[in-house]
């Protein structure tokens, strides 16, 4: 059975840049499409703190899912959800089992981190499944040409649901590099890290060798970030731990820093503790 990823759309700008990079990554991998309807209040907008969200009618949001998926070259279904974000997509998750689900992100950088709705970690926390974030001033290429995989010298165990990018990866056959970021009193040997993204399976089927690159930064997400910009990646890949995204106040894990500060796009993979 062909493979599925689940985007997200309010009808924004971000939301559409993020359809337009999914039907780019479908179309090699023989994925299809299903484009569920979120209400933008509930999505990460900064609209939604001016009150400024105009309300569409049932008719309204049908045509404006038509209009979207009809250039696209590749398989697409519509869903539209009242209930909340978490619950809707976790309801589509069980029902469509993706291999990702995709969201765009509006640019946030004037907005206070607390005052930004970490939706990408609630979504990460409701669905335990892989999930794409595209930012709406990304050019990245897509599909990506060199992936870089940030990870920390813990052992790797990816949750079930990330078999999908593993067959992903092995399809599109990109350039892998794996990135370390040490603090500056620590070794920054990049050895235990990449032994580890080895171990968990994710660059299993590559023709390429896998690269390392280890960086010393004061600050995990700023030298995260630094390293996808040092590698030249066009998609950077966070190894999301259950630390990382529950008990979080006011947008403070690494994990959320990178998804609200990064310029590419970034796929959180959900793995165990």
């Amino acid at each position: 059975m062909a493979a599925s990823f689940l985007v997200l759309t309010d009808f924004t700008p971000a939301a559409d840049h993020a359809l337009r990079y999914a039907a780019a990554l479908a179309a090699p991998a023989q994925a299809t499409l299903v484009v569920l309807h979120i209400r933008r209040e509930t999505l990460l907008d900064p609209e939604a703190f001016t009150g400024t969200i105009r309300h569409m009618s049932e008719g309204e949001i049908a045509a404006a899912l038509q209009e979207r998926v009809q250039p696209l070259k590749v398989s697409a279904t519509v869903e539209s959800a009242v209930d909340g974000v978490e619950g809707a997509v976790a309801d589509a998750v069980r029902r469509h089992a993706p291999a990702l689900v995709i969201l765009g992100k509006p640019d946030t950088e004037t907005t206070p981190d607390e005052l930004v709705s970490s939706t990408s970690l609630k979504l990460l926390r409701a669905t335990r499944t892989p999930l794409l974030v595209v930012p709406v001033a990304s050019q990245a290429p897509v599909p990506p040409h060199c992936v870089t995989i940030a990870a920390d010298n813990s052992p790797i165990e990816l949750k079930v649901q990330s078999a999908g990018v593993q067959v992903l990866l092995e399809q599109l056959q990109p350039h892998l590099t794996v990135t370390h970021v040490a603090e500056p009193e620590n070794s920054d040997s990049c050895a235990q890290a990449f032994e580890a993204v080895v171990a968990s399976g994710l660059t299993k089927g590559t023709t390429f060798r896998v690269l390392c690159h280890s960086i010393r930064h004061r600050r995990i997400a700023a030298g995260i970030l630094l390293a996808a910009a040092e590698t030249k990646a066009d998609l950077l890949v966070l190894i999301a731990r259950r630390r990382s995204f529950l008990g979080q106040l006011f947008n403070r894990s690494v994990t959320s820093q990178v998804v609200l500060h990064g310029q590419l796009p970034i796929l959180l993979l959900p793995a165990m503790d």
